[in-house]
């Protein structure tokens, strides 16, 4: 190539480098009305001196022609927590923004909080100028103010309030105790756990309207109901642990109770991936307890141990797609592949056992020659295979009653399993059982007239 040539090719390549890096702000400057994917960007909620997920916004040049934006920006500007990022560029105020004929543009936006305020609501706007007027697009998000524990923390003991919530990251463990009080918000990020370590001490202390949750860390709408955003709590071996009026949703496993006590009342445990409850020869006592949606079953037993449970719920409408578990509703076995222990108790009175998977909502798994001691007086099953199990029939099954409890939404973003006005249910109780337990998961009186599972 001689040195002419050459001098002509760089010459092309350098004009057409300036050409595709040249900002074209001579289009017209837009006068009429942009559109917008939507008018309010609602961000998760984040916690404080955290980053919220990045959201999208699409700006539309209804236009048959090239035209520039005057000025997009942030109505708060630099000292705003939300950050834009528009067209690749990132920043609080852009001017002369061009926006092709008929095309879109793409503005980014995400949250970096601080300190928490006092009012936890934090909003903003994204300002968009045409010569004509001015436009907006709302920007909302929740600042909640929360302690963050790292992954494979140890805490000796502690007390936490709804003063602020707790973000756990990794696997937290309680050596000692931890006390919980009414309205606090227990988060998890994924394949976060909590463990309850041996001779350890778990006491959860919700009330009606107040209940102490336990959920995903993301606060989108659509993670309210989704199993498997976090792993499990875990109550380990000679632990002790009180719950009453707590809410567990959305982990792989809810509680795994492992040669531990537990005593558990007034609290949901819902859509999980494969476990409401999976106790390995614990001891559990239960009452108005409501379970439902998980893959495997809502409350499976292992290895036998000793259990009670009355005025409670075990629902089970797992169904989402690619799925293969039973969705058992009770499963009871006394042993596992690791060990061989008695099922010395399993008592259950006045409850509902209903899921929609298989034949049979009450599933046995024993092992001959080891105890295996089970009482169920006065309950409502699905029990469709009745030469698996008759429940109408069958030693240790006393007034029982099959067919559907026609709960009130069963499904994943409801879970409100009180029962319908025609429910084979209603009013339908032992009465000695009530009495013992006179109060409904809502505080309302059982009567004479006590109606099955958690519900009046």
């Amino acid at each position: 190539m001689n040195i002419r040539t050459l001098i002509v090719v760089l010459g092309i390549g350098s004009l057409v480098a300036f050409q595709s890096c040249r900002e074209d702000f001579d289009f017209d400057p837009i006068s009429s009305d942009l559109r917008f994917s939507q008018d309010t960007i609602s961000v998760d909620t984040v916690y404080n001196f955290s980053k919220s997920e990045t959201y999208v916004l699409k700006i539309y040049n209804p236009e048959d022609k090239d035209l520039v934006i005057p000025r997009i920006a942030l109505a708060k500007g630099d000292q705003s927590y939300f950050n834009i990022n528009v067209d690749g560029q990132a920043g609080s105020s852009f001017t002369n923004v061009p926006i092709r004929k008929n095309d879109s543009l793409f503005v980014f936006v995400e949250i970096e909080a601080q300190e928490a305020p006092i009012n936890p609501f934090y909003d903003d706007e994204i300002l968009i100028e045409s010569t004509q007027r001015q436009q907006h697009v709302k920007l909302i998000s929740w600042i909640e103010k929360a302690q963050l524990h790292s992954a494979n923390e140890n805490i000796v003991s502690a007390q936490w309030d709804a003063d602020q919530a707790h973000v756990i990251e990794g696997n937290l463990t309680v050596t000692n105790r931890l006390d919980i009080a009414e309205g606090t918000k227990v988060y998890f990020k994924p394949n976060a756990s909590l463990t309850i370590d041996q001779n350890a001490e778990l006491n959860v202390n919700g009330a009606l309207g107040n209940e102490v949750k336990f959920r995903s860390s993301r606060h989108d709408k659509k993670y309210d109901s989704i199993p498997n955003q976090w792993k499990h709590i875990e109550l380990k071996s000679n632990s002790r642990s009180f719950i009453q009026y707590a809410k567990i949703i959305g982990g792989d496993t809810g509680l795994k109770v492992n040669q531990a006590e537990l005593n558990i009342q007034n609290s949901f445990i819902v859509n999980h991936q494969s476990y409401g409850i999976l106790a390995n020869n614990a001891k559990i006592n239960g009452h108005n307890v409501i379970l439902n949606n998980a893959n495997l079953a809502s409350f499976a037993v292992e290895n036998g141990g000793e259990y009670a449970f009355y005025h409670s719920t075990f629902a089970n409408f797992f169904n989402l797609v690619g799925t293969a578990g039973p969705a058992y509703s009770l499963y009871l076995s006394n042993y596992t592949m690791d060990g061989t222990n008695a099922l010395t108790q399993a008592t259950f009175g006045n409850c509902i056992f209903y899921n929609q998977r298989t034949p049979n909502a009450v599933v046995f798994d024993r092992r001959e020659g080891v105890g295996f001691n089970y009482s169920f007086d006065t309950n409502l099953f699905k029990n469709v295979n009745t030469a698996e199990l008759n429940v109408l029939s069958a030693l240790g099954f006393s007034n029982s009653i099959v067919g559907d409890p026609l709960f009130v939404n069963p499904i994943y973003t409801a879970n409100q399993l009180n029962v319908m006005e025609n429910s084979p249910a209603l009013n339908a109780g032992k009465v000695s059982i009530a009495q013992q337990y006179p109060l409904d998961y809502y505080g309302i009186p059982r009567g004479a007239n006590p109606t099955l599972g958690a519900f009046q």
